[in-house]
């Protein structure tokens, strides 16, 4: 995923900045493995996890509303 994208899919689910979101930046933009990402921005690996997740689900329906 782009940066750009990653953006909208803040903007999309309203994502409020903060640890969560920059290590969903870390593992969906830089290739970051969740832990690793969890270590460095000082979250649960757990939290990431939930992140993500929200990011598929939000992921999935942007590209059912598109049609694709």
């Amino acid at each position: 995923m782009t940066s750009t994208q990653f953006t909208a899919l803040a903007e999309l689910l309203r994502m409020r900045g903060g640890a969560s979101q920059a290590a969903a930046r870390l593992v969906l933009v830089d290739g970051v493995a969740p832990a690793e990402a969890a270590r460095r921005v000082g979250i649960q690996p757990q939290a990431v996890n939930n992140v993500l997740n929200s990011c598929q689900r939000g992921i999935a329906l942007a590209r059912t509303a598109a049609g694709i």
